[in-house]
């Protein structure tokens, strides 16, 4: 499947329905069977969603994408839809329910198969990956990362970010 794809820290693009925001808590969970967790803050109407759908969708943005990602991560999805703010494309997955993003070179549709309960600022969703489209072209040093509230691509800081209050 298309995790062997993933950058280390990737920022990603979660999609539920047809809803995105983004997200920089995003791990690996297992190789073997395919398996990603994500955070999410319980406030977020893509927990909400999540709850709702029992799915997800993990899309990869390129460092060319840096724009989209921050706008993604801006703006509420009860106020705005953020396809339209954004020109991203919603594609239906293959096997879930919900959107991925045409835009974005890799995508992994997954099913929530345990949330994680923990009492910190996220809930951790775990999503077997049911599905996956890579671009043939995609190399992993294109991924957008996350890390020290900098993003950035392989070996250099594109952008450092306030911390959120």
């Amino acid at each position: 499947m298309g995790i062997v794809a993933l950058p280390s820290f990737p920022v990603v693009l979660v999609t539920v329905d047809e809803n995105v925001m983004t997200a920089a808590a995003f791990h690996f969970y297992s190789f073997d069977p395919p398996h990603v967790m994500v955070g999410i803050r319980p406030q977020a109407l893509t927990y909400q969603l999540i709850l709702k759908k029992h799915e997800f969708g993990i899309n990869i943005p390129t460092t060319e994408q840096l724009d989209i990602v921050q706008t993604c991560g801006a703006i509420s999805g009860r106020e705005e839809n953020k396809f339209q703010k954004t020109g991203l494309t919603p594609n239906k997955g293959r096997v879930i329910d919900s959107v991925i993003i045409e835009e974005c070179p890799v995508s992994l549709e997954c099913r929530v198969v345990h949330e994680v309960q923990f009492e910190g600022s996220h809930r951790w969703f775990i999503g077997e990956v049911v599905a996956a489209q890579v671009d043939e072209q995609y190399s992993r040093d294109q991924a957008l990362m996350f890390w020290m509230r900098q993003y950035r691509e392989v070996g250099k800081v594109l952008l450092e970010v306030e911390k959120r209050k």
